[in-house]
């Protein structure tokens, strides 16, 4: 049978749990998580919040066995906007039966409601099995060159402005 999970969006008192499965996640793959409690309420609620968490329990106040963390982006191009999921886990005793794809169902849910043209997901280069999950649901691997640039390169290239 199935299994029934309940899916919400997260809330402060989830702050901890989702800290503890994002470190685990960021092992999982041989690094370390700068995502923390204090972060976490500080950066995830509010009308000011940097993302939104989604949480997944087998039943009301039993522990939190899943998150999804997505951040809120815009095409300015299309003029809409889109949903980037910057992390999907589940507790590995709860792997393997339908809870991720739960997961991914509430965030497209989400994506919809906001008006969403595009859910890009991101994931390991190395993370083979996160790739064929997010292949078998739909989504298509593209291809891009990513820059980032350090906190000590946006302090290096803001000074040029003043």
């Amino acid at each position: 049978m199935d299994p029934l999970y309940l899916i919400r969006r997260a809330v402060p008192r989830d702050a901890e749990a989702i800290a503890r499965m994002a470190g685990a996640a960021a092992a999982e793959e041989g690094g370390v998580s700068g995502l923390d409690t204090d972060r976490i309420k500080s950066h995830a609620f509010g009308s000011n919040a940097l993302f939104e968490a989604w949480v997944a329990q087998e039943r009301q106040n039993a522990p939190v066995i899943a998150h999804a963390i997505i951040t809120k982006s815009y095409d300015v191009r299309r003029a809409s906007a889109n949903i980037v999921l910057c992390e999907l886990y589940v507790a590995p005793e709860h792997r393997r039966g339908g809870l991720a794809r739960k997961m991914m169902s509430a965030v497209a849910h989400r994506a919809r409601e906001l008006g969403a043209r595009e859910l890009a997901i991101t994931t390991g280069v190395e993370n083979e099995v996160a790739q064929r999950f997010f292949a078998a649901i739909g989504a298509h691997r593209r291809e891009a060159a990513v820059f980032m640039m350090s906190a000590d390169g946006i302090e290096w290239l803001a000074a040029e402005s003043h």
